[in-house]
């Protein structure tokens, strides 16, 4: 049997929506099909006991039957495209099925196929949405895709916000009770797991990634493309774009070089809210570098809405910036054909990232915390000055900050010459203060990009904050100058010897340097180091190594306060040589404190005999710190003699 005449009726309107939005009373089974402006908290959503009018049951939906969706081709108003059912496939997702349809007699479609950034786009028949295109296959030969059904993306949008990230009408920040911007630490599906002070932002990407996998990719077996957004990158260099790769692929998203927007000064002309069918971007950083998960917004509900029709980073509560899009183009490709498009007017946040939608909402904004880098010491450099917008993600926000860092430095001062470089940030935080970290190098022939920042004190610090145990913490901003010197301002240690091969108790052991400038001649300096009195009598080992490798004794920090109070005082400074001692006691931090020295039997007294609150044990060492005034490379050790006291 042929199926139905293809359905011509005008787009949908959204009055059913302008009613459930407005002042009167509606019945409960009705409003549920939109979240009320006031959230509730954390429990079970109530399914709506039937669709609303303009929603098509999935029951009804036979193959054979014709429709059309809604997308961006280009610009940022949505037109139709022809489709027509094939089947339905049963449990596709947990608790979800997937409507299988054709894009037949499309231009851009025909030769596109699957295209990434128009998950989200309504379907329609009969004039009633069904759904939204989410997946495809890879290296299809004709148009095909899945539709995620509309009821799905319903009870996507009905679940209520935990109390403790309550949306603000009016624009504000998303807040949680104690008036931070983000969740609680430790408790999103993307913070990092280990010790604060030991963060790590590639370990970080790898927990995320394995976390990640089993919701973002497709089932096994069935050969779709699994739930990916594309993520147009503006105004980064090959070296950021691979870093950017490294660190998005493995969480579902695929990274694109496009235009970088214009959503921190909005076009006049772009739309001031989404739309049925409009394009829409998730921000994670923009202004002078930017990256934008793009997808396709499915339905408007009041407020709120929701899209994609499949997750974007499946974190479930979310707090990230939004935008109204323009597209340029689909490119097409073999594999998998992606849209091009930007940022074009920042609208409202991300709240929640679920299997079947995104959810929106219009009427807020997700903390961000702006940054500001200045490149110094390059003559002539075009653009010395970058300022961006930093999503305030656990993961997003180191991810970026070492992104705009190395972005700028690498572009203002690309030259292919000796160059030593330091990079002093000032971080400041709502409720603890400021603290100043640097980042250095040195090197020749390629200038330092991304990668050597991710490994970077400023990075490490941003994740170790936002990450922390112990409460949320707020950024509020950075500004780093980078300083350049077009040389090699470091020393190679060729050698130490002490000059006085045994000495007094309590006087100080000279050792003399050979240390070597870069392409430079040996040179000899002489250092200083006190000894302890009470090593008379014993032959000691001085170990020499570069002040940036030498971490200063530290308890672990058992607080946010501690934990700001340690970041700028793990390593000595990075311009000095450090001089060590190990000694014969134990040292041991309990409780915020350290003892560098512990008499005999003092570690047996802090030991408690009822619970496992124990002091972390070191062997005790001294420890002086020599200023070079550069940056130094190599170890050595030297040794000397300590006369005994006669008596």
């Amino acid at each position: 049997m042929p199926g139905p005449r293809r359905d011509d009726s005008p787009l949908p309107s959204n009055r059913l929506l302008d009613r459930l939005s407005g002042t009167r009373v509606v019945p409960l089974g009705l409003a549920l099909g939109a979240i009320a402006s006031v959230l509730v908290g954390v429990g079970a959503a109530e399914a709506l006991p039937q669709d609303p009018p303009d929603v098509m049951p999935l029951s009804e939906v036979k193959p054979g039957m014709k429709g059309y969706g809604l997308t961006v081709f280009s610009g940022t108003t949505p037109e139709k495209f022809d489709v027509e059912i094939i089947s339905t496939l049963r449990n596709f997702r947990p608790n979800q099925d997937l409507v299988l349809i054709k894009t037949p007699n499309h231009p851009r479609l025909d030769a596109a196929r699957t295209v990434g950034g128009m998950s989200g786009s309504p379907i329609y028949l009969n004039g009633k949405m069904i759904g939204a295109y989410a997946y495809g296959w890879l290296f299809g030969a004709e148009p095909i895709a899945g539709v995620t059904p509309i009821r799905s993306m319903l009870d996507e949008l009905a679940r209520p916000i935990p109390k403790t990230i309550l949306p603000i009408k009016g624009g504000a920040p998303l807040l949680t009770s104690d008036a931070s911007p983000s969740p609680s630490p430790g408790k999103h599906v993307r913070s990092f797991v280990g010790a604060p002070e030991g963060y790590d932002l590639q370990g970080h990407a790898s927990q995320i990634a394995s976390r990640a996998a089993s919701s973002l990719s497709a089932p096994e077996g069935v050969g779709l493309a699994k739930a990916s957004t594309p993520i147009m990158l503006g105004g980064m260099t090959g070296m950021s774009m691979r870093m950017a790769n490294n660190l998005l692929a493995p969480m579902g998203l695929e990274p694109m070089q496009a235009g970088g927007g214009s959503s921190m000064t909005p076009d006049p002309s772009a739309p001031a809210k989404y739309v049925d069918g409009g394009a829409i971007g998730v921000e994670l950083v923009r202004g002078d570098i930017s990256a934008m998960g793009l997808g396709t917004v499915t339905r408007v509900s009041g407020d709120k809405l929701v899209g994609f029709g499949h997750p974007m980073l499946g974190g479930g509560i979310e707090s990230l910036p939004t935008a109204v899009a323009r597209v340029h183009w689909i490119l097409a490709s073999q594999n998998r054909s992606f849209k091009i498009g930007e940022a074009v007017r920042s609208v409202g946040a991300l709240v929640n990232d679920r299997q079947a939608a995104i959810v929106v909402d219009s009427s807020v904004k997700a903390p961000v915390f702006p940054m500001r880098v200045s490149v110094t010491g390059v003559e002539g450099a075009p653009h010395p000055i970058w300022n961006v917008e930093v999503a305030h993600d656990q993961f997003m926000a180191p991810a970026f900050t070492a992104m705009a860092i190395g972005n700028a430095f690498e572009t203002t001062s690309g030259e292919r010459r000796d160059m030593t470089f330091r990079a002093i940030s000032k971080v400041k935080l709502a409720r603890f203060g400021s603290f100043t970290v640097t980042d250095f190098g040195a090197g020749n022939g390629s200038p330092p990009g991304p990668d050597e920042f991710q490994r970077g004190r400023l990075v490490r610090a941003v994740g170790s904050l936002l990450n922390n145990p112990w409460e949320a913490v707020t950024i509020e901003r950075i500004d780093t100058e980078v300083r350049v010197s077009f040389e090699r301002e470091v020393y190679t240690l060729r050698g130490a010897k002490v000059l006085e091969p045994e000495i007094d108790a309590g006087s100080k052991a000279r050792i003399q340097l050979d240390l070597q400038r870069f392409q430079g001649k040996v040179e000899t300096k002489i250092i200083e180091v006190d000894v302890p009195a009470e090593l008379a009598g014993r032959e000691v080992e001085i170990e020499l190594a570069p002040g940036y490798e030498v971490e200063r004794p530290q308890p672990s920090p058992e607080s946010v306060a501690e934990l700001v109070a340690a970041i700028p005082n793990q390593t000595f400074d990075a311009e000095s040589i450090v001089a060590t001692f190990r000694l014969r006691e134990n040292g041991a931090s309990f409780r915020g404190k350290v003892a560098s020295r512990l008499p005999p039997g003092a570690l047996d007294t802090l030991r408690s005999s009822v619970d496992s609150d124990a002091p972390e044990t070191f062997v005790a060492q001294v420890q002086s710190a020599v200023p070079l005034k550069q940056f130094m490379i190599g170890r050595d050790t030297v040794r000397v003699k300590i006369r005994p006291v006669l008596r």
